[in-house]
């Protein structure tokens, strides 16, 4: 056996008998061999490309705090975090002009916060406007009542801070994501407070009107009487009833299949006839197909491409507010197709805020 000598590189592989070294000793000619190997204490037997990863070195050139998007908080596009709901938090150079809010009320699915960190064209994040990510509010699980009313204060206390850029407006705007479609309520009448009646545009695969005793009465001078829905192919429990109900509630509708119809170019200019500034967007993920958002139990919906296009096309309208709800991880695919289509709509939203500025009441007030 040929045991090649490596002494003159510093070192040299441990021999397990005696009759290993007596036969380097005695063919190769060493004189000298270590009893056992060890780990050498300098890095002179290494080449400048061999250098171990991590090896001993000095530390003072090598920095931690910046580089790496996957330290700290999870946040939407790695955003600032900022703890909204802490007035010692939220002041001073911690203000903002849009607020990024999880909302994590669910009865019927288990959702989560998302985020993205794919732009396109201009970077919304660095506009006039300073964006941050709130966290979610803080919501208990064992009383659906009293997480409402912790969701609505939350909701009061984020959009009662003063704006970063009072210029554009005094008041900061909210992009909510949930949690099911419950969490809006609580977000209208904020914005309500701020901004007075708003048209609603509402994305989704059905209706959410069902019951006229209970959302008329919590809607009643929230939103005008020129909403709309966009999207519907789900079934209805009374094909009139239903019509009508939500006709009393201010909405007409488009459904999945007039997009074949009219185009994206069609409902767009369909959305923007019916709709009285300001408004609110409320997406449904269930509003995509089950090919782009598993879990959605209503086959022949839009595609992520169209729903995102249709948004774009919105662009100019003032904004107030918005949300993405309803998205189930636990329905989703290992790629996270539903998580990355709701995060492209939350961008969405965020070019839609910051292409249009919108004064508040408190703004008009004080003009």
């Amino acid at each position: 056996m040929r045991i090649k000598d490596k002494v003159d590189n510093g070192y040299m592989y441990r021999m397990k008998s005696k009759v290993f070294r007596l036969v380097q000793t005695t063919l190769l000619g060493v004189t000298q061999v270590r009893a056992a190997w060890q780990f050498p204490h300098t890095l002179n037997y290494y080449s400048t490309a061999q250098k171990p990863l991590g090896g001993p070195s000095g530390d003072d050139d090598v920095d931690i705090s910046y580089g790496s998007q996957f330290h700290g908080l999870t946040t939407y596009a790695n955003i600032p975090y900022v703890n909204c709901f802490s007035d010692e938090a939220a002041e001073g150079s911690s203000k903002y002009d849009i607020a990024i809010l999880g909302a994590p009320f669910d009865t019927v699915d288990d959702s989560k916060k998302t985020c993205t960190n794919r732009l396109k064209g201009e970077n919304a994040l660095k506009s006039w406007a300073n964006v941050v990510d709130c966290g979610d509010v803080p919501l208990t699980f064992l009383d659906n009542n009293y997480a409402l009313a912790q969701l609505t204060k939350g909701h009061k206390v984020v959009s009662g801070r003063k704006a970063a850029n009072q210029s554009y407006s005094v008041t900061p705007r909210i992009i909510t994501l949930g949690g099911d479609h419950t969490t809006t309520l609580p977000a209208l009448r904020s914005v309500h407070k701020h901004w007075g009646k708003v048209s609603v545009i509402h994305f989704d695969s059905h209706l959410d009107t069902w019951d006229p005793q209970v959302l008329t009465a919590l809607t009643t001078g929230l939103i005008r009487n020129s909403s709309i829905h966009a999207g519907i192919r789900g079934q209805l429990a009374s094909a009139k009833g239903d019509i009508r109900n939500d006709e009393r509630c201010g909405f007409a509708y488009l459904t999945a299949r007039d997009l074949d119809r009219f185009g994206v170019s069609g409902i767009v200019s369909r959305i923007r006839d019916r709709v009285t500034e300001p408004v609110y967007i409320s997406v449904d993920i269930d509003v995509l197909d089950p090919a782009f958002a598993p879990g959605t139990p209503e086959p022949g919906g839009w595609s992520t491409r169209e729903l995102l296009a249709i948004l774009d096309g919105l662009t100019g309208l003032e904004v107030v507010g918005a949300d993405v709800v309803e998205v189930a991880p636990a329905y989703d695919t290992r790629g996270e197709t539903t998580t990355l289509a709701a995060a492209e709509v939350v961008w969405s939203f965020l070019e839609l805020m910051i292409a249009t500025p919108v004064k508040s009441l408190a703004d008009r007030a004080s003009s």
